[in-house]
């Protein structure tokens, strides 16, 4: 009896390529079976009817006023210098003469936050909500 002291070879696994290869043309007959090819599209010109009366109705740019804050920490609204603890009652004003004006806020990030808390305190108890006043804040130097 002899004992056999060579390892036995492992056969080395084989990649199919035939079988690689078939996929690959059934994924490219697939791509190409549903690829839609973009059509030269015709160009008509055509004349469309004006109304006078209906170019009238359409809403014209909202403008709004200011509540401005200056990196000095003064206050604005319209332009006319307040301060925060009066901007409530010029805010109730402009709401009585024209109680559709459109409000927005201007500061910098160096805005502290306490001085914005209270210019949206004073909005509230103008009546208007702080989510229909948008704030644009800029960078110092910006502006």
């Amino acid at each position: 009896m002899q004992l056999n002291l060579r390892p036995r070879r492992r056969p080395v696994p084989a990649i199919p390529i035939v079988s690689l290869i078939d996929i690959m043309v059934i994924l490219l007959i697939f791509f190409i079976a549903t690829t839609t090819f973009r059509e030269k599209k015709m160009e008509v010109k055509i004349n469309l009817p004006e109304s006078k009366s209906m170019g009238a109705a359409a809403p014209s740019e909202e403008v709004r006023k200011s509540i401005m804050v200056t990196p000095n920490k003064e206050v604005f609204l319209d332009g006319n210098s307040t301060t925060p603890e009066k901007l409530g009652e010029a805010l109730i004003r402009l709401k009585e003469t024209n109680p559709n004006t459109k409000l927005e806020l201007q500061a910098d990030t160096e805005t502290p936050l306490g001085l914005l808390m209270q210019i949206w305190d004073a909005l509230r108890s103008a009546g208007y909500s702080v989510n229909d006043v948008p704030a644009r804040i800029q960078r110092p130097g910006q502006g």
